[in-house]
């Protein structure tokens, strides 16, 4: 496994942070409320880019100092997705091989297919955690990636691993994907545009309830 500073580093050269922006975590705070400390890389990317969407294939979750989802269980929030994670765990078991149980997955991104990203939180130093993914269409869904989160998210760019590792094959092998931190994200679907094309968002406005 590349250090997190050298994969954090090969990162930013496949994936510009122009349009990121520093989150200001209170990582203390962090730690306090999940019970961990986090892994270096994922800090280093919080304070470059934060968390936003890459190519609108893929959301990178904001790290939030409570580990209940504000309103109950929901989607597209750390503790929202991480409830979620643990939940399908209890309800079809874990990956084979793994002897913890699903308190110890913590979810850090969800894509446009609907799996889960997280780290599977074993042994004391945050940077060794493996990733793990709830793969919708898997087949198992459940699969453990023997690296980083930054390092996981460039081989995915470079089609660095022996199949796509994600239910969506948008960003498999996009070698030059575009980060959009969420504020900017949200600024322009506010003003109807498409954040990742530019073009009017053809939904602006539509009321689907």
């Amino acid at each position: 496994m590349p250090s997190e500073g050298t994969a954090f580093a090969a990162l930013m050269a496949a994936m510009s942070p122009e349009d990121g922006a520093d989150e200001q975590v209170d990582w203390e705070a962090m730690r306090r409320a999940w019970g961990v400390d986090f892994p270096r890389d994922y800090i280093a990317f919080m304070s470059t880019y934060g968390s936003g969407g890459i190519a609108a294939a893929l959301e990178v979750l904001t790290p939030e100092a409570s580990t209940q989802p504000q309103g109950g269980p929901g989607f597209g929030s750390m503790a929202g997705e991480t409830v979620i994670m643990r939940e399908l765990w209890e309800s079809e078991g874990g990956p084979d091989g793994v002897d913890v149980g699903p308190d110890h997955v913590l979810a850090w991104g969800v894509s446009c297919g609907a799996d889960v990203l997280g780290w599977l939180t074993v042994g004391d130093d945050p940077s060794k955690w493996p990733v793990i993914v709830w793969e919708r269409q898997g087949s198992p869904h459940w699969k453990i990636y023997e690296c980083g989160m930054t390092e996981f998210l460039r081989r995915l760019f470079i089609k660095g691993f022996d199949e796509c590792p994600l239910s969506d094959a948008s960003l498999w092998g996009k070698r030059s994907p575009r980060f959009l931190h969420w504020r900017e994200e949200q600024r322009l679907r506010e003003s109807g545009v498409d954040p990742y094309t530019g073009e009017p968002d053809p939904y602006f406005g539509m009321d689907f309830s």
